[in-house]
C-alpha cells in the first residue's frame, strides 16, 4: 500500500545514516519530548512486526517499524513503535495505538525500558490537539502511555536542515532519497509568488511503481 510504501522508502533509508544523525532527525521531526543524546547507536530496527494481542489471544498486532536504540554513554536503551498514516486526515486512532502499546509492554513486562508510542503522519490539521485527545482517551481507559507525533512535512523539514548541514557526501546522497520519497508522495517544498512556501499535495497513483523502486 501506497502508505506502507512511504513508510520503507523513509524509514529504511533513515536506517543508513549515522546513529545520531538518525536521532537528531527524530527529534527534530517528532520534538523534544524525545531525549537528546548526541551519542547515538540503531541496535534494530524491524519493518512490520506481528505481535501477539494481549487482548485477544487469537489476533495479532503489527506496528509499521519498531527501532530500538541504545542512547548516551553509558547506554540506555530506547525503543520505539512507530505508526504511520498517509495525508493530514485524522487517520490516527486510540485503539491502534493502545493494542500495540500494551502487546509489546505485556510481553516485554514492563522492563523500565523507556518506550515512546511514535506516530506520524494522519493527525490532522493540529497535531496537539489530536494527540491529546488520542492520549486522553488511552488514560481513561486506565493505560498511560508516552506518544509523540508529527506530520511527514515535519520529516521533509527536518531532512532539509540536515541536508543544509552536509552539502556532499553519503549522508547527502542518503538524504536525497528520502526526498524524492517524500515527494513522490506530494510533500515537497514548493515555491510561489508571494512566499507561500511549502504545500502538500495528495498521493499520485500513477507514481507507485517508481517509489517501489526506493523501497
Amino acid at each position: 500500500m501506497s502508505e506502507d510504501l512511504l513508510t520503507a522508502s523513509v524509514f529504511g533509508r533513515l536506517a543508513y545514516l549515522d546513529g545520531p544523525v538518525f536521532w537528531r532527525i527524530l527529534r527534530r521531526t517528532f520534538g523534544n519530548s524525545l531525549p537528546e543524546y548526541r551519542v547515538a547507536e540503531l541496535t534494530r530496527i524491524e519493518f512490520w512486526p506481528q505481535w501477539d494481542d494481549s487482548g485477544d489471544e487469537n489476533a495479532r498486532v503489527e506496528p509499521d517499524v519498531f527501532l530500538d536504540f541504545n542512547l548516551g554513554d553509558p547506554s540506555v536503551s530506547v525503543k520505539l513503535i512507530v505508526e504511520a498514516k498517509l495525508g493530514t486526515l485524522p487517520t490516527q486512532y486510540a485503539a491502534q495505538w493502545l493494542r500495540q502499546w500494551t502487546s509489546y509492554r505485556d510481553a516485554n513486562d514492563n522492563d523500565g525500558i523507556e518506550v515512546f508510542f511514535v506516530a506520524i503522519g494522519g493527525m490532522g490539521k493540529n497535531v496537539d490537539s489530536t494527540i491529546a485527545k488520542l492520549v486522553g482517551q488511552i488514560s481513561s481507559s486506565g493505560h498511560d502511555i508516552k506518544a509523540v507525533a508529527a506530520g511527514w512535512d515535519r520529516m521533509l523539514d527536518a531532512l532539509l536542515e540536515e541536508r543544509s548541514r552536509c552539502p556532499s557526501g553519503p549522508t547527502t546522497r542518503i538524504i536525497d532519497d528520502m526526498l524524492k520519497a517524500l515527494g513522490m508522495a506530494g510533500y515537497q517544498h514548493l515555491s510561489f509568488i508571494g512566499g507561500l512556501g511549502w504545500q502538500p499535495r495528495g498521493w499520485i497513483g500513477s507514481l507507485n511503481t517508481p517509489l517501489c523502486n526506493l523501497r
